[in-house]
Order: C-alpha cells, then sequence, then structure tokens
C-alpha cells in the first residue's frame, strides 16, 4: 500500500474513495485538490474484491475530515468503496448528519446508481472532465474541509442504543458482504427524507425476501448493528419463526409469538397492560415512542406467507418514528412494503465463506472451492456447511461428498446457531408428498433448473400427465405458481413474463428427497416432449417432418415396430373422432363431440408414454403427438368445455339437454371452431400414415379428407 505524498501527517484534509475503473478521474480530481493545498489521501494501489480492507485504509480514514466518493455506476459494486463510504456515513451520522462527512462526485448522467437517498437528495457534483470545472469543485471542498475541526476518527465509537426483547443480537463472524444490499435498506427505510427525488414511496419500510437459508435474517441483524446510531430509540426485534408448516396455523402462531413479544417489550419499558389485545398493546406502545421522540428501528423477522391485510398492518412499527423492515420467503406482500430481494452471494464473497476455515492448499484445491460456490448457487448456508466440511477433509473431498449419491451432507448437519438453524432441516419449502400440480410443477422447475420454464410450458406437460383434464391445466398451474411464490420456492425470470426457474440447491433438493421417482421420471419425458414440439404456430406452419423424409439412413430403417403400432393407433383413433369426421349443422351432440376429443387426447397422452418408454431415439411420434395435444385438442378442449359446462348447469327442469344444447347462443360459434379444428387434425393423420405405411384416410371422400 502506498500514499501520496510519502511522508503521511497526521491529518488528512481529503479521502478520495473511487473505483478502479474511474482512475483517470480520479487523478484529475486529486491533482485540483492539491493544487488548493488540501492534504489529500488516494490509495493509488489496486485494491481487489478479494482482499480485506488493511489498515493503512482504516488508518487514513480516521485521520481525515472529509470522504470525497467519485460515484461512477461501478462504484457501489465494489466492496472497498462501499466499505469506506459506510466508514464515513457512520461518522457523520453520529454527529447527527450523514452528509457532513461526505462529498459525492458523480461522473455518470443519472443519480440512480447513488446509494443511500440521503447522498442522492444532497448536491452532488456533477463530473465534466475540464480544468475549470475540477478547479471550482476542489475550491468547493476547500471550503467545506475548513468548516470541520476534527477528523472522522473522533465520531467512529458506537452510540448504546437499546435492543428489545433481550437479549441484543450481536452479529455472526460468518457473515459475508451484503453492503451493498444494506444500503438499499437504508434508502427505503429513509425515501420519505428525500421528496425532491422521490415522488412516490412513502419510505419507512422495507422488505427483505428470499429463498430459506439465503441470509434474510443475518442481512437484517447486520443492519440493525451497523446503522443503530440512526435509531437511537432502540432496535425492536420480534421473531415470528415457527416450526409450523406454512399455512393457516403458521399464520395463527406467528401472530400469538408478536403479541407476546410486544408485550415483553413494554413490560421492560415499565409498562403495564394486563390482558390486552395486540391492538390494544401496539396502540400503548406508540404512546410510549411518541413520548421518547426518537426514531426507532422495527424489525419483524420470519414472516409467514398467508397474512390478511389487517394482520400485516399490526406489523408495521406503530409509531411514525419506527422504520420497519420485515424478513420473508413470500414474494406476494409487494405491496406491503418496497421488496429487496437477497440474491445468492457473488463469487468473491462466496470464496471468501467457503474458504474461512480452511486456506485451499494448492491450485486444485481453489478450483474446487470456487466450483462449490458454483455448485451451491452462491447459497450462503450450504457454504457455511460445505466450509465445516472442507476444513476437515479439503475442498476437492468436500465437493465430492456434495455429489455423491446416499446421505446429503447439506441437511445432514446440525446448525451451530440459532439464527441459521431454523433452515437447516430442509432447502424444500415443503414436503413432496403425491401428484398434486405444486408438486409437479416444482419437479418440472427442478428437472429443467437451470433453464427457465414458461408457463405455457407447465400447463403443456401437466395437461399430458394423469390425472388432470386438458381444461384443468391453465388454473392449475396458476394456482400452483402462486403458492410457490409464497413460499419463495420460485425466482421469476427478471426478462420473460410469466416465465420461472429455481434456485439450483432448491433443483437439487428436489431431485434428491423427492420420494416419487417414477413421478419424476413421467415428468421428465412429458417435459422432453413439451420442449422438443413446434412452437404455437401464428398461421398453419407444416408439422415436423418425420426423419425418414429427410435423412437416407433413417429413410432406410424406418420407424421402429413400437412406433409404427403407436402411431396406427393413433391415427385409427383420430380418423374415426368427430375431429376428422364432419358434424353436419344442427346434428349430433357438442357434448359428445368434447368428450370424444377428450378420449383423443387421453390417447395421444397413453401414446407418448408408450414409445418414450419401449423406444430408443431417434424418434419422430413424439412430436407429431405433442403437437396434436398441446397445439391443437388442448386450446379446444380448454376453451369449449368450461363455457359448455356453464350453460349445461343453467338447464331448466323439464328441458332435455339435446334442446338446452340447441339453444345455447355460443352453439354456431363451437360448430365453427370444431369445423376449423378439422384442417390441422387431417393433416395430422396424413402424417402418421407417412409413418405408419397404412393411409386410413384414402377411405374417406376427398371433402371429408
Amino acid at each position: 500500500m502506498s500514499a501520496s505524498p510519502e511522508r503521511p501527517p497526521s491529518e488528512w484534509d481529503v479521502f478520495v474513495s473511487y473505483s478502479r475503473s474511474a482512475t483517470g478521474q480520479a487523478e484529475a480530481v486529486v491533482a485540483a485538490l492539491r493544487a488548493q493545498g488540501l492534504r489529500v489521501f488516494v490509495d493509488d494501489t489496486a485494491v481487489e474484491d478479494f482482499t480485506s480492507i488493511t489498515a493503512t485504509i482504516t488508518t487514513a480514514l480516521a485521520r481525515a475530515k472529509v470522504l470525497l466518493a467519485l460515484y461512477s455506476s461501478d462504484y457501489p459494486r465494489r466492496r472497498a468503496c462501499q466499505w469506506e463510504l459506510t466508514y464515513a456515513y457512520l461518522a457523520g451520522q453520529r454527529e447527527g448528519d450523514p452528509r457532513r462527512r461526505i462529498l459525492v462526485v458523480n461522473p455518470e448522467p443519472s443519480a440512480d446508481h447513488i446509494h443511500p437517498v440521503e447522498l442522492r437528495d444532497a448536491r452532488y457534483w456533477p463530473w465534466r472532465a475540464d480544468a475549470e470545472e475540477a478547479n471550482r469543485l476542489a475550491t468547493r471542498v476547500h471550503a467545506h474541509v475548513a468548516g470541520l475541526s476534527e477528523p472522522m476518527g473522533v465520531h467512529t465509537a458506537s452510540p448504546v442504543v437499546p435492543w428489545l426483547p433481550a437479549p441484543a443480537r450481536t452479529g455472526s463472524a460468518r457473515f459475508t458482504g451484503r453492503l451493498p444490499e444494506q444500503w438499499q435498506i437504508h434508502t427505503a427505510l429513509h425515501r420519505h427524507q428525500a421528496p425532491l427525488v422521490y415522488q412516490a414511496g412513502s419510505g419507512r419500510t422495507a422488505q427483505l425476501r428470499g429463498m430459506p437459508g439465503i441470509g434474510k435474517s443475518l442481512l437484517a441483524q447486520e443492519y440493525a448493528l451497523r446503522f443503530r446510531s440512526a435509531f437511537p430509540g432502540g432496535v425492536f426485534w420480534f421473531d415470528l419463526h415457527t416450526e409450523e408448516p406454512e399455512g393457516l396455523g403458521a399464520v395463527t402462531r406467528a401472530m400469538d409469538t408478536y403479541a407476546d413479544q410486544v408485550a415483553t417489550v413494554l413490560a421492560a419499558r415499565g409498562i403495564d397492560v394486563p390482558d390486552a389485545s395486540l391492538s390494544r398493546l401496539l396502540s400503548r406502545l406508540a404512546v410510549h415512542l411518541g413520548e421518547q421522540n426518537t426514531p426507532c428501528l422495527w424489525v419483524v423477522d420470519g414472516v409467514p406467507d398467508g397474512l390478511k391485510d389487517s394482520q400485516f398492518h399490526q406489523l408495521r412499527g406503530p409509531h411514525l418514528l419506527a422504520a420497519t423492515l420485515i424478513t420473508t420467503r413470500s414474494l406476494r406482500y409487494t405491496a406491503f412494503a418496497e421488496p429487496i430481494d437477497v440474491a445468492p452471494l457473488p463469487d468473491d464473497d462466496g470464496l471468501t465463506l467457503i474458504t474461512s476455515r480452511r486456506t485451499p492448499a494448492d491450485g486444485s484445491e481453489q478450483r474446487a472451492a470456487l466450483a462449490l460456490v458454483h455448485d451451491v448457487g452462491g447459497h450462503p448456508h450450504a457454504l457455511d456447511v460445505l466450509a465445516d466440511l472442507a476444513a476437515s477433509t479439503g475442498f476437492v473431498h468436500a465437493r465430492e461428498r456434495l455429489h455423491a449419491p446416499g446421505g446429503d451432507v447439506l441437511t445432514g448437519s446440525q446448525p451451530r446457531d440459532r439464527t441459521n438453524g431454523r433452515l437447516a432441516a430442509s432447502l424444500l419449502t415443503r414436503p413432496l408428498t403425491g401428484h398434486g400440480p405444486v408438486d409437479d410443477v416444482l419437479r418440472l422447475l427442478a428437472l429443467a433448473c437451470p433453464a427457465p420454464l414458461h408457463q405455457s410450458t407447465l400447463e403443456n406437460v401437466l395437461a399430458a400427465v394423469s390425472p388432470y383434464d386438458p381444461w384443468e391445466a391453465g388454473p392449475l398451474v396458476a394456482e400452483a405458481v402462486e403458492s410457490l411464490l409464497g413460499s419463495g420456492a420460485l425466482r421469476p425470470d427478471p426478462v420473460l413474463s410469466r416465465t420461472w426457474t429455481l434456485h439450483p440447491l432448491s433443483a437439487r433438493a428436489v431431485r434428491r428427497h423427492d420420494i416419487d421417482t417414477a413421478r419424476q421420471e413421467d415428468l421428465r419425458r412429458l417435459l422432453l416432449h413439451a420442449l422438443a414440439a413446434v412452437p404455437a404456430p401464428t398461421a398453419r406452419p407444416p408439422l415436423p417432418v418425420p426423419q425418414a423424409l429427410t435423412d437416407p439412413s433413417a429413410k432406410h430403417r424406418g420407424p421402429g415396430p413400437v412406433e409404427r403400432a403407436a402411431a396406427f393407433d393413433l391415427q385409427v383413433e383420430l380418423v374415426t373422432r368427430v375431429g376428422v369426421q364432419p358434424l353436419a349443422p344442427d346434428q349430433g351432440s357438442l357434448r359428445e363431440a368434447l368428450v370424444s376429443l377428450h378420449a383423443l387426447f387421453s390417447t395421444t397422452r397413453e401414446v407418448l408414454h408408450r414409445v418414450a418408454a419401449e423406444t430408443t431415439a431417434p424418434l419422430v411420434l413424439p412430436r407429431v403427438a405433442a403437437s396434436l395435444a398441446n397445439e391443437h385438442l388442448r386450446p379446444f378442449l380448454s376453451t369449449w368445455h368450461p363455457a359448455l359446462q356453464q350453460h349445461e348447469a343453467k338447464r331448466p327442469d323439464g328441458t332435455s339437454p339435446t334442446a338446452h344444447e340447441h339453444a345455447w347462443e355460443r352453439s354456431a360459434e363451437m360448430r365453427a371452431d370444431l369445423d376449423r379444428l378439422r384442417i390441422p387434425l387431417t393433416r395430422i393423420a396424413a402424417r402418421l400414415a407417412e409413418l405408419t405405411g397404412v393411409d386410413l384416410l384414402a377411405e374417406l371422400p376427398p371433402d371429408e379428407r
């Protein structure tokens, strides 16, 4: 580490903090400051993200009067920069104004990347690379420094902030990184203090959300400890974690626990409210907080899914002086508070955590350690467990154990502390117990991971597997997704709507701990068929051309006997159904037509299972059958089955089903759709004839083909 000038004085006027990508701009700023006679500390060595903050930097910050942050777009992503900024911010906060010790120079066209909000609301200096502008900046900095008599180190002592209910959280030696997220929390809780920057958003309330074990509680705890000087009125921490499974029982237990802990806070403050409801307890505490007249932090940790709006309102800090921070797995509380999604650890922080108990001995150990970070997708709890394992066995062996069959090293370890212990039992947010749509959607996402799946793909697979009917697939998938969003299992795709994936560790847990492996295999086959099928057409594109027509060697081989027999069975069903056979106007029954097509759908589903189970690739029939089921039959059945069912439910007593059906105002519309369906189904029958060598359509009159 080197600093300029060579002989460090006992006190610096300005500490310049910058990202290495802004080195050129930093040099111009430093030169202008020194031309004003200011004593400037600038670190001119590369502080990489894997390197801890050195004693030289800490000492220089303590001796500096002000930090000048060259806040480029890369600045929030550099750990050293964020550490330096936090030091100066907290020093100023203890003096009463967090902006007192920080000056911001913004070289970017907007200020959206600047955190926290107080710095964005302040009059930062927009950077323009010319000498005159640099001189004006240096003059302003000189004037600001002249008003400061003491360095920042004088104000680093942390104030004593009460923490209730006792005992106070003391932090975790295993907590790694997360400085940008802490700034996001602080910004969300203080938006109301910058109304000129934010025209919308009330501030005062934020939520940390994410999958089990991702570090929500530890992040909230670290924020409360690091930024406690902003909340001299105290930190109120309510722990709602419960062993109850998600549902009404968990909600009731959590609210009862919350009421007990609020009563404990009142008792600790010497306020007696005997046998009071939660609302009355909160009202009395609100009066007390108002009398104290100092800002406080209200943390509700482990909020379960399924709370009503009225219950959620009771989780807010009972006074405007209280900033509210909740943690939850659920993604369904967006309207309650500004969400901050807790992401997996980046590679550098993940590597720091997994090597915290053992230093890699050589290059192979280093590569294995980084591979473990990738294997578990940067999941902090999993990395913590693997760090313990690697400390005794080494990183190469730990990775072999992670992927070995048999006992799971991630769920067999006992937690070492109460904070992380509740999440250690299983990474599955709910047990996989059967063939329900929630279980099946979770299985499908696990099978596809890391690729995301669109809702239409999920619907196509569920429609093709027993016991679901095609018209049920859409609502069932929607309900399953909603349930999984509540459990924190899903990760919505940031670009594509109605598209989701799982964290790699959740997918691993599903694959390893699902007791119904046969169901998993059935879904895997159908998912591959659905993904291989041609996307839903906008016009009438040709169906997949059989390989025998495009590959000479395949033509010589031809389809196998199982595939040919299955294609013949499907062709027989297809050409004898009403989908290919015309339904004359005002003749026949629409309900019978639906039943006939549903039977064809069931046959198609059976064909997919039979061929996939008994025939080796390359196959043609599965793509043809998947196209038949998902592009043609399912859309028709999903539209018209519920519509006709709704009409049938209104049949008056004494009216025959046929007469009631003929009186339906949508009868002609459905018949027209049914007639249009004949065209693609006839073409599919022709494709099946090519596979079997037997053309059953040849027996039909030309106008019915």
